[in-house]
């Protein structure tokens, strides 16, 4: 079992790498560092848009869970290249399982931090090691699932795996966070 293991881990980073995307799942400059504890802000926002943006969450992973490509689709922004050809089904059902295995243990009550408007929510968890949920809104308003990052914050980032300033969020002005917008292909 123990040589599997040395096989199946890195199979299954890769598979959720694939998947999500190597920028959309944040492991680009993530991770530097001497972890420590810390504290960010809060944007407080209505309990309804967390239940809401959560409830998305919880569908879409029973969705990769169960290999229900329809609705990924109907929860989802955008769908990976892998996902979105039908001759990669196989490679598609591995990284819904990866996903599925990955997040599968997160509860609400992890994500003690969110912010939201009218087009984007982030909901977020406490440092030092950051797990970051991104979601789009569609035009009536619905959470979309946008992707998922990992963040590490250290001595020197302390609390700035999330913008917390509200000026410094959308830097070219266009409506979308600038975090959310990297995730976007």
């Amino acid at each position: 079992m123990h040589k599997h293991n040395k096989i199946l881990i890195p199979l299954l980073a890769i598979c959720v790498v694939l998947f999500i995307g190597y920028e959309g799942f944040g492991w680009k400059n993530s991770f530097v560092g001497e972890e420590i504890e810390g504290i960010t802000n809060t944007i407080t926002v209505s309990d309804p848009t967390k239940r809401e943006a959560w409830t998305t969450f919880e569908q879409y992973l029973e969705f990769a869970k169960t290999h229900d490509m329809a609705g990924i689709r109907s929860l989802s922004h955008q769908i990976s290249e892998t996902c979105r050809d039908i001759s990669r089904e196989a490679e598609c059902f591995v990284l819904m399982d990866s996903v599925y295995n990955i997040a599968g243990g997160f509860k609400l009550s992890d994500f003690k931090h969110i912010q939201a408007d009218e087009r984007q929510i982030i909901m977020y968890t406490d440092g030092p090691t950051v797990v970051i949920l991104f979601f789009t809104r569609d035009q009536s308003g619905t959470p979309k699932v946008l992707g998922m990052r990992l963040c590490l914050e250290d001595k020197t980032s302390l609390g700035s795996c999330v913008e917390n300033d509200p000026d410094k969020r959308d830097l070219d002005h266009n409506g979308w966070w600038d975090s959310v917008e990297t995730l976007f292909y």
